[in-house]
């Protein structure tokens, strides 16, 4: 059977604060009301929804099912409404994209600028977080697109175009460093540097780069913000390891240096555009798909390579 709209929507606030009491709250009537409808449409289907405890209520394998059809019929609902504005030649519409902030500078220059002056009516809802936070925004469909760096393999995420994002030691034009050609990791060991948290993916290579060649930063600052750490390394207070994608204006402007680091695997390290596996995106996030792809300086994979050969900003 189809469950009925309103029922459908009793259900998916209840799953999405995990409460009957909360739920009832948000929708303006009495528990024992939702608690009954909920009841009644498990009768209905044949198949308990949620499993109640003293701790609470949790959904079913059955109710994770329901949860993800619901999801999906209002994206269908909303990929509906814009493919009839496709027809009128894209004049509303909104696409989400989860980045990581080292790709926000070259995604509003290169990309996000240049769309939404090409279509007014579309609005960009953009998020930024960690490699892990990105793309389980991405596979729960909260957002249509991923921009990311260095991120695990998944069954159901596909990537729609990559390209090396080498790692290189970022440190002021006055640095030891910053005149080499390229720095080995091994002379990394004890120098003070910031780095990301644990959810991020270039955290994961950093440590496994310290195993790797037994030595072991001086971490003197764990930031998930991208302009924490420049700053402690434009305050003088050490370096950083990231790709020169994250820290292109400094470069720009003289403010940094980007040294490469000499590693076996230089191309280890990608920038990704990624989309859900089996999602029909509306035509504005296909559209914004395709712009990125071509348009951002980060998945460039010959701009890259030029870049990697010089050790000092442009």
């Amino acid at each position: 059977m189809t469950p009925d709209e309103r029922t459908l929507h009793y259900y998916r606030v209840v799953y999405s604060t995990g409460s009957i009491r909360s739920a009832a709250r948000q929708l303006g009537l009495a528990p024992s009301a939702v608690s009954r409808k909920i009841a009644e449409f498990e009768r209905r289907l044949g198949t308990p929804l949620l499993e109640r405890s003293a701790r609470g209520i949790r959904a079913t394998e059955a109710g994770h099912v329901l949860a993800r059809f619901a999801k999906e019929r209002v994206h269908l609902e909303q990929l509906l409404h814009e493919q009839l504005d496709h027809l009128r030649e894209l004049r509303r519409g909104t696409v989400r994209i989860a980045s990581g902030e080292g790709f926000v500078d070259d995604l509003m220059n290169h990309a996000l600028a240049s769309f939404l002056r090409r279509y007014p009516g579309i609005s960009v809802d953009l998020v930024t977080g960690g490699t892990d936070e990105i793309i389980d925004l991405l596979i729960a469909d909260d957002v249509d697109i991923a921009l990311a760096l260095h991120a695990k393999p998944h069954t159901d995420v596909t990537t729609v175009r990559q390209a090396p994002q080498p790692l290189h030691v970022i440190c002021l034009p006055g640095h030891s460093f910053a005149t080499r050609n390229q720095v080995e990791p091994s002379e990394l060991d004890g120098v003070p540097v910031t780095v990301l948290p644990g959810r991020f993916g270039l955290r994961t290579l950093t440590d496994q780069l310290q195993r790797a060649h037994s030595m072991t930063f001086d971490v003197r600052l764990v930031s998930s913000s991208i302009q924490a750490m420049v700053d402690f390394v434009l305050a003088d207070l050490g370096v950083t390891l990231l790709p020169r994608v994250a820290v292109g204006q400094h470069l720009r402007h003289g403010r940094l240096c980007a040294v490469p680091l000499a590693t076996r695997q230089p191309d280890a390290v990608r920038a990704q555009l990624l989309v859900r596996s089996g999602r029909t995106l509306s035509h504005a996030a296909q559209r914004l798909v395709e712009h990125c792809a071509t348009h951002l300086a980060s998945l460039d994979s010959a701009g890259v390579a030029v870049a990697a050969t010089r050790s000092s900003p442009d």
